[in-house]
Order: structure tokens, then sequence, then C-alpha cells
């Protein structure tokens, strides 16, 4: 047992640690040409401007990204007028404002035209014009038990709420139009979070406890657009309070020009945080018309207050048709954190660029340059043809053994005569 421990360490102790800790390197060939040295350069030049100018600095890279959508609260204050046969009508926000509460919307009414004392009843249908009461009928395999198929004073006749609401018949209808709503003050706050980069952290101008009056800021950037007007860069806060005239400029529009018919704005909150840093971080906002195709312009909805005169009577109904400013309101923003992931990946990214500066210089030396077949001697080196040395040494193997077995029967020979 010992003599096979003894024999273990011999062979250990003759092991060669250089030759088993040996180091294998890449040979290198120098290539003297300015042409090649210009482009390996160039491509190394760009990939590094790439990464470095583009990617690190300008796209942030060495940053974690989440995209998160935040909340948005909106506040209409004021009073406004409408004058109707001679009287003066006074309209507050809890009037202008339906429904009162909105998530991350609001209206805001600028004409109402009332329809009041309906009831279900046999009517015209102001929607339905007709020259015969073919024109009236039921299209055939359906059934319609309101439809009764006849045109009288060319409007079909039909089981509806009565009278039908309409704004050319001013008997029925009374319009509102309201004189001062533009004047109506529009106090707007936004939150963001990005729970997977910072849980605790929230980025918020609900606390506000003073509004920040648009006409009172100054020096306030902003870019314009044909339709839409963008307020601050993030480093400070945009105005908060707006009057309904100050955001329908900056959506390049007037009152005037959406009284009638109403509109769709959109107030969009962008933010662009690092959570990490301890500055404040502020949001832009973005006010742009939502409604620009001509044929379908403006804003209208309906409701209706619903009673009986008498214990007795039949329903009625009060019928509120309303056009107005509609606002749509977002926050949604994008949080940063500095990431050592982010940045040996984009580091990574670019060391992997870098061999195509070696790829187009060995590309044009071997297959472009016209000194290619001599650049190509440097380049590639040819091997010996060991197939064939290995046939050769079968061949001596061969010659071997045949003559050793010569040898063998020959002393087989010897020891029989002897």
């Amino acid at each position: 047992m010992s003599a096979f421990f003894t024999s273990i360490y011999r062979q250990l102790t003759a092991l060669d640690l250089d030759e088993i800790f040996s180091y294998q390197t890449t040979k290198e060939v120098r290539m003297l040409d300015r042409r090649l040295g210009m482009v390996n350069w160039l491509i190394k030049a760009m990939v590094l401007v790439y990464v470095v100018g583009y990617v690190f600095i300008w796209r942030e890279g060495y940053t974690d990204i989440e995209k998160s959508v935040g909340h948005s609260i909106s506040t209409v204050n004021g009073t406004t007028f409408s004058q109707y046969n001679g009287q003066v009508q006074p309209w507050d926000a809890i009037d202008v404002v339906q429904p009162s509460l909105e998530n991350g919307a609001a209206f805001i009414a600028t004409t109402v035209f009332l329809t009041p004392g309906q009831t279900v009843g046999d009517g015209a249908n102001p929607t339905r014009r007709c020259t015969s009461d073919a024109e009236c009928a039921t299209p055939s395999g359906a059934t319609n038990p309101l439809n009764y198929g006849r045109c009288t004073n060319n409007f079909c006749q039909e089981r509806a709420w009565i009278p039908a609401y309409s704004p050319d018949d001013r008997q029925a209808t009374s319009i509102y139009e309201l004189q001062t709503a533009d004047q109506l003050g529009v106090w707007l706050k936004s939150s963001v979070q990005f729970p997977s980069l910072d849980s605790t952290r929230i980025f918020s101008t609900i606390g506000a406890v003073s509004r920040s009056p648009y006409a009172h800021a100054t020096g306030t950037p902003s870019i314009e657009t044909p339709s839409s007007t963008t307020l601050g860069d993030g480093s400070a806060e945009p105005p908060d309070y707006y009057t309904v005239a100050e955001l329908l400029a900056l959506a390049q529009t007037s009152y005037d020009t959406v009284r009638a018919s109403g509109c769709t704005l959109s107030v969009s909150f962008m933010w662009s945080c690092f959570v990490d840093s301890s500055t404040p971080c502020a949001p832009t906002m973005q006010v742009s018309r939502m409604d620009v195709n001509e044929r379908r312009r403006g804003f209208e909805y309906q409701y209706a207050n619903y009673y009986r005169p008498t214990a007795a009577g039949a329903s009625t109904r009060d019928l509120y048709t309303v056009k107005g400013v509609r606002l749509l309101i977002s926050s949604r923003g994008e949080g940063k954190k500095i990431s050592i992931s982010a940045i040996m990946l984009q580091i990574s990214s670019m060391i992997a660029l870098l061999w195509l500066a070696n790829f187009a210089a060995d590309f044009l030396m071997l297959h472009v340059l016209p000194e290619r077949k001599h650049y190509r001697t440097y380049k590639q080196e040819r091997t010996p043809d060991f197939s064939d040395l290995r046939n050769k040494i079968a061949e001596v193997e061969g010659e071997k053994k045949k003559l050793r077995d010569r040898k063998n029967r020959f002393a087989m020979k010897l020891d029989e005569n002897s």
C-alpha cells in the first residue's frame, strides 16, 4: 500500500506546473496601412460616440426605467349667468359641472337646452323627416311597437317622450347660453408613483394648499403647436389654476368658437423623475384639443330629472341637453433610477460593438484592397496536411508489425530444430 502512495507522490511531483497553468493569448499581426487604420479607428470612434453620447447621456442608459400612470384631481370654482325671456338666472359650479365628481375628467357647460315636462305619448320624431308613410315603415322582418309607420306634417309618428327635444323648437325647448362661463376657474392637481423603483416615494402636487394662477405666472416656458401647448420644463412646477378661457387659449381655440357646440380638451401632466435623487421633481403640462375632426367637432350629453306632478299623475321628466367643455385629465410619467446592472449591460454592448471595427478592417484588407493577396499571406497561415502524415505513420507501423511477425516465426523454427 505504501508503495502505491509513493508512486502517486512521485508522479505528482514530476508534473510541470508551468505546463498545467499555462496562459494562451491571441497572436496579432500589425498591418502598416493607413487606410485600414483609419477605417478601424473611425468605426471605433462612431461606436464610442453612439454609446457614450446617445445611449448614456441622451437616452440615460445608465438607469432602470419604469413607466407609470398616476392620479389627477380637478375642482371648478366660480359663478356665471344666463338670460332667458328677460330674466337673469345664476349658474354656479354645482349647476355648470354635471356630473360634479368624475375620475380624471370634468365637464363645464357652456349652453344648456331644457325640454321640461316630457311625458310618454304619441308624437312626431324631429330626427326622422318624411314625405310618405313608406319612409316611416319598419324594415321588413323587424318589429317595433313604438313605430306607427305614419308620416304626419313631414315627421314620422312614434310613441316616445313628448314633446321631443329639438334645438330648433323654441316652444318646447328653452336655451340658456352661459355668458361668462369662460371665467370659471379650474384647479388642477396630479400625482404619480413608481413602486418597482421606490415604493415609498410619491411625486405629487395634490398637497398644495394655495393656488398658482396661470395669469400671475412669469417666465413659464412653453412650446406651442397648431392645437396644443406644453407648459414647464420639469425644473419648476407649472401653474395649477386656470380659467376656462385660458385652457381654451392654450389649446389654440377660444370660448366664442366652442360655446355653441362644445369641445374636448386633453390636459396631461407628464413626469420624468429620478427616484433616488433628493431634488424635487416637477411635471410638464400639455393642453390640447382632441376633437380636431371638422365633421365631428363638439361635445354634448343629456340627462333627465324624473318626477310625478301629482300622486296619481303620469311619470314626467325634464330633459337637459348640455354642450360644453369636456376636460380629460391624465397624469403619467417615467421614473428613473441609477442601476449598476444597466451600466454593465451598456458597457458590454459597447465592447461587443467595437468588434465591428476589426471585422470591417479585415474585410477591407482581405477582399477589397488591391494588395489583398499580399495581406492574406500575413493574415492566414496554412498548416501541413496532417491527414497524409497520419497515413504514412500507419504504413510505417504496418511494416514494423510485419517485421516483428517474421522475427517471431523465425524464432519458433529455431526452437523446433533445437
